[in-house]
């Protein structure tokens, strides 16, 4: 398969002249894939988007191709090993001029298809911004190990063994790593009776706890150095760290300043045995879960926003704002879909069949959604996808922050 970078070169690149690109991202979360659901939403999303192309009089050449993008999508996702190892998938497809290019995604923003002169591209950019590198950390009672994540795939950096931290004795054991360690210390306590009372106590287990004590803040220390070596030679914008201690939180203490702000949170994997393909699935679970969190905080935002003119909740006044460019955040209601209408030559959606070119004449697009989210990422804005029910009731239609107020 290729490297993003060159799936991107020939999308760029590419001329469908007179022709016409079909552009699919298609969500492959676990629930989607259950009775291979994913299938079902890319057919009803043909099955509707064949219906308005029927309004646009397309030539009968273009129509062709367009019916052999599909067919070559389906039966692409058809094929389950083409899917694994994502959560999301984009296809750009131009049968007529034998364009058929695939980038698998660890998320999509939500399912769309899209038929334009030109691939739809601005998604897969903006995934690859939002993920960044994600510096990921798994470490043990001996074991560390570093890796660099992105949007392609998870590569070990680092496997570094801490032989001080192995043991295979116990404190009462006589280990040639804890020699001495065994020992009576005797303290007195009053007694009843007259007779001094005298207690037992191993302090060989006292040092030993002290022993795992030091052996672990050791260890963590060692693992910040190793992160900031990583840091300052690749420059990774988020931190994971995986293990299966119950003290790893421990671990802040000994983290750099610059590494605590860049830390995301917890996974809970063995360095030992995980392989980097569940690595990386635990790693996406738990970015898709902060995202989650992060749902209520937008929204409170949303309401104080908006007091100020800084932010607007309705689908209209979202337009009227993306066609000025005065959009920096767009929050979309994952369920929420509603018929329009796109300007071919300014690209800007609309719900009346009214350009503000003189002479531009709108055409009939299933939802105008996707074009919504097209458009903001065209003028460098966030999109945030809103998955909770309750939380979507709160949004009429699109919500936006603003750039300046209104």
């Amino acid at each position: 398969m290729k490297s993003l970078k060159e799936s991107l070169d020939v999308l760029t690149s590419f001329k469908p002249n007179k022709y016409m690109v079909a552009s699919l991202y298609l969500r492959l979360m676990p629930e989607d894939r259950v009775d291979r659901k994913y299938l079902l939403n890319f057919k009803n999303m043909v099955k509707e988007q064949k219906e308005y192309l029927s309004k646009r009089n397309l030539e009968k050449e273009v129509m062709e191709s367009l019916d052999k993008d599909f067919s070559k999508m389906e039966s692409y996702l058809s094929e389950l090993e083409n899917l694994k190892g994502s959560r999301g998938i984009a296809i750009f497809s131009s049968s007529a001029k034998g364009l058929f290019e695939v980038i698998k995604l660890p998320y999509v923003y939500r399912n769309r298809l899209m038929v334009s002169p030109n691939p739809r591209i601005r998604e897969v950019a903006a995934i690859d911004e939002e993920l960044g590198r994600v510096g990921v950390l798994l470490i043990d009672r001996k074991h560390i190990k570093f890796y660099i994540m992105d949007m392609e795939g998870i590569y070990e950096l680092v496997d570094f063994l801490e032989p001080l931290a192995t043991r295979s004795h116990k404190f009462h054991s006589g280990g040639g790593l804890l020699k001495g360690a065994q020992g009576v210390m005797r303290y007195t306590m009053p007694a009843r009776t007259g007779a001094p009372n005298m207690v037992q106590h191993s302090y060989g287990e006292y040092r030993f706890h002290m022993r795992i004590r030091e052996e672990k803040h050791r260890l963590f220390k060692i693992a910040n150095d190793a992160l900031m070596e990583a840091w300052k030679e690749h420059k990774f914008d988020k931190l994971v760290i995986g293990s299966d201690r119950e003290d790893i939180k421990e671990i802040e203490n000994h983290l750099h300043p610059y590494l605590l702000s860049r830390l995301l949170g917890y996974v809970r994997a063995n360095p030992s045995e995980i392989t980097e393909k569940e690595l990386m699935s635990l790693v996406i679970d738990l970015l898709w879960q902060k995202d989650r969190e992060q749902e209520k905080e937008l929204l409170k935002e949303l309401e104080e926003l908006k007091g100020k003119g800084l932010a607007v909740n309705g689908t209209s006044q979202v337009l009227e704002q993306l066609a000025i460019g005065n959009v920096r955040l767009l929050l979309v209601p994952e369920n929420f879909e509603k018929p329009g209408y796109l300007c071919p030559e300014s690209n800007l959606p609309m719900l009346k069949p009214e350009c503000p070119v003189e002479g531009e004449v709108a055409y009939e697009v299933p939802d105008i959604v996707d074009e919504a989210i097209e458009l903001a990422l065209e003028e460098k804005a966030l999109v945030e996808v809103i998955i909770d029910p309750q939380a979507q009731k709160k949004i009429d239609g699109l919500s936006a922050f603003l750039r300046f107020a209104i």
